[in-house]
């Protein structure tokens, strides 16, 4: 940032994001909103951005031009990402339920005019607003119209147009930002302590993990710690496997044989699959017109020219068309194993 001051240290990357929101945080008094819809992947940090603006207004060395804001070390700043604040509350959705009920809500709006117990403020953080009912939304309507001085509303979700657009007029949206492969690295490997040993250890599955976290470093730390990032590390593999195989025209059975083996006639293996070798051939296509692409699939550039450089080009759309059509035929139901034999050879690999 251009500002001395470090303004949400916690917070990776979404520069922009941070200069609109420093203004009114570190206004005196501050300027912020009653209520913010803060947009976002899963695992892109919009806890950490909630709780960074909370913790911002209250801490303890927030007069201090030589301090980041929030401090992160304070006691009020401690408890309040410590999740130990009275004057902090988390509303989630109950059971298997997608979102927050609407009886969730009238609770909510008991409590808010009670006055806050220890703080200046009381801050509440919506878990999955956009799954909300109607109903849901049109209880919370009355909160937003009047809400005490004191309350700061939080709305959580991944697409702000699910949001009935009375509750967006009165709340102001702050998106966050995929990062970049660099950024979302580094950022797993600050915020995650077992990182850098499970990248020395398998950097196949790091790198895998890295990438199809879509740029979310808590998606990416979710990914490395499950039995899902495995299988992606895996599927990825599989795909430059596949993706040597296709060069030489000669080793169409082995290309079938892999393609048949590993999705082993499973719908939802399939498809994930085929949405990889669709990014990856994507890349390669890309890598014919320009070197400073962004790639989706591959992080080493030099083995992605190597690949590309390795097929005619009209040969890589080719395939990549019959990829993306085999998808929609997975998807409308058809045979996992016939449909796979059907895209190798509208592809001309068989």
């Amino acid at each position: 940032m251009d500002s001395v001051r470090e303004l949400f240290p916690g917070l990776a990357a979404n520069l922009p994001l941070k200069r609109k929101l420093e203004k009114p945080v570190t206004a005196e008094p501050p300027e912020v909103s009653h209520a913010y819809i803060i947009e976002g992947a899963q695992g892109s940090g919009r806890h950490t951005l909630a709780r960074s603006i909370a913790a911002s207004l209250i801490c303890e060395n927030r007069r201090s031009a030589a301090s980041p804001l929030p401090c992160g070390k304070c006691l009020a700043c401690r408890k309040l990402f410590g999740g130990l604040s009275p004057d902090l509350s988390i509303i989630s959705p109950e059971g298997d339920k997608a979102g927050v009920g609407v009886d969730q809500i009238r609770d909510l709006r008991r409590d808010i005019h009670i006055y806050p117990s220890e703080l200046d403020y009381k801050f509440y953080i919506v878990e999955n607003a956009d799954k909300m009912t109607v109903q849901a939304q049109n209880a919370f309507l009355l909160t937003l119209e009047e809400p005490p001085a004191y309350g700061v509303m939080f709305l959580l979700c991944e697409n702000s147009g699910s949001l009935l657009e009375t509750v967006r007029s009165r709340a102001q949206t702050l998106r966050l930002e995929p990062l970049r492969y660099e950024e979302n690295r580094d950022t797993v490997l600050r915020i995650f302590p077992g990182a850098a040993m499970k990248q020395r250890q398998d950097p196949t599955l790091f790198e895998a993990a890295l990438l199809a976290s879509g740029g979310s470093p808590g998606r990416a730390v979710q990914l490395l710690s499950s039995e899902e990032g495995v299988k992606i590390s895996e599927r990825r593999e599989e795909i430059r496997k596949i993706i040597a195989l296709c060069q030489d025209r000669r080793r169409s059975a082995e290309v079938m044989c892999e393609l048949v083996s590993y999705c082993n006639g499973q719908r939802d293996t399939a498809q994930a699959l085929l949405s990889d070798f669709s990014n990856a051939l994507r890349d390669l296509i890309l890598l014919k017109k320009s070197e400073d692409c962004e790639l989706l699939f591959f992080t080493d550039r030099a083995q992605a020219a190597e690949q590309s450089d390795a097929f005619p080009i009209k040969r890589i759309i080719a395939l990549s068309d019959a990829v993306n059509n085999a998808r929609e035929a997975i998807d409308r139901s058809m045979n996992v194993r016939l449909t796979l034999m059907n895209m190798l050879a509208d592809a001309k690999i068989i």
